[in-house]
């Protein structure tokens, strides 16, 4: 199966209308902390990362869930972000082993992190979709599933550049005039790219499983 960026990124748009709402107000609590963290100057990066993390490992599975969802048509409420609350040391485990594995891969060189971003692309759809599979296998089924498409994922990222290219650059001019508010204002601008991103990956999931399935 090939994986058309183009293709995507319009079945996205589509599964979008109707729903930017939701899918914007479910990734503002998802990514929460980085904002508030923006609010905050002076503020330590690791410890914005850290409060990231763990806020993000409450919502993981509820927003996930809701992505699928509105991908596939089926209905969504915002309610369901909190769906997976109590799944949040799973969350949280899941989070740590896919960024701790994709940087000791980066560590040795720029691509093999790149390969390695793109293998576990799939781990938190493959969750949101069967609640009770372990940390493990949810990472062993997503590589398996990007197995030979890993050229294609990258792809598929590198089309968003231009769409936060249109976030950045009225971000760098508010830096200019008021600097305080640049980090609040990329966050939030972000937000919107996120939405698109998050659901064209989902698009994507369904299409390799059903390319699975089939096989």
């Amino acid at each position: 199966m090939d994986i058309e960026s183009k293709e995507i990124r319009k079945s996205a748009r589509y599964s979008l209308k109707g729903n930017w709402k939701i899918g914007i107000l479910s990734t503002l609590v998802y990514s929460g902390a980085g904002i508030i963290g923006g609010l905050f100057q002076d503020s330590s990066v690791i410890w914005n990362l850290i409060l990231e993390i763990i806020f993000g490992a409450l919502f993981t599975f509820g927003y996930f869930s809701i992505i699928l969802n509105i991908v596939r048509g089926e209905k969504v409420s915002f309610s369901d972000i909190f769906t997976g609350t109590k799944k949040f040391f799973k969350a949280l485990g899941m989070t740590l082993a896919v960024n701790i594995l994709t940087l000791l891969w980066s560590l040795l060189l720029i691509i093999p992190g790149i390969i390695a971003a793109a293998k576990y692309s799939m781990t938190y759809y493959i969750w949101a979709e069967n609640p009770n599979i372990s940390i493990q296998e949810a990472i062993d089924r997503s590589i398996k599933m990007t197995d030979g498409h890993i050229s294609e994922i990258f792809w598929l990222y590198i089309s968003f550049i231009g769409w936060s290219l249109l976030v950045i650059a009225p971000s760098v001019a508010i830096k200019y005039w008021h600097p305080e508010y640049f980090d609040v204002f990329m966050s939030f601008g972000m937000i919107f790219v996120n939405v698109y991103v998050n659901v064209s990956f989902g698009y994507l999931y369904t299409k390799l499983l059903q390319e699975g399935e089939i096989g």
